[in-house]
């Protein structure tokens, strides 16, 4: 299905795909550097060294995993969902239900994504103490993964509004 240009559904898609799989890459190597970042403060804290600011890299290589993975486990459908409520509508109520909480999502990311750039242009030129690691670097993540979010949002609310228009004809 084309959506304008030479913008296709296979084309999002194995696009989405190569972006999750690069995310996940990334998490990867921020999880492998934690272990040894952590191991290092184990090590010389036991013999007596001074490494300053292991923990400190190590936390800001945490907060890299935990958000750049957020649109690939989105658009894995491999996030939370807690269906209770959604499980007892009556399936006419379903799709609108569906793209409400889409568009809610969709709205939070919106915060979130403004948040970070208002909040990387604010602290632009500081660092955090002791390792001056520059504040940007910990917005860069989350202007990522919820950005990517964002996208799974915007293509799944096209494929339910798709889908109803679909049934209507």
């Amino acid at each position: 299905m084309e959506l304008g240009g030479c913008l296709t559904v296979s084309t999002i898609g194995r696009v989405m795909d190569r972006v999750s799989a690069l995310c996940y890459g990334l998490a990867a190597v921020a999880l492998g550097a934690i272990v040894v970042l952590m191991a290092l403060r184990i090590l010389s804290r036991n013999l007596g060294w001074e490494l300053a600011g292991l923990q400190l890299y190590a936390q800001a290589l945490g907060v890299w995993m935990v958000f750049i993975v957020a649109g690939a486990l989105g658009w894995e459908r491999r996030h939370i969902e807690i269906d209770y409520f959604y499980s007892r509508l009556p399936d006419r109520v379903k799709p609108y239900h569906d793209v409400a909480v889409l568009l809610v999502n969709l709205l939070m990311c919106a915060f979130l994504v403004v948040g970070a750039v208002l909040a990387m242009r604010d602290f632009w030129t500081g660092t955090s103490p002791s390792v001056n690691i520059p504040l940007p670097l910990y917005y860069v993540p989350v202007l990522i993964g919820i950005t990517m979010l964002a996208v799974v949002y915007v293509n799944r609310i096209l494929g339910r509004v798709r889908t109803a228009f679909a049934g209507a004809e």
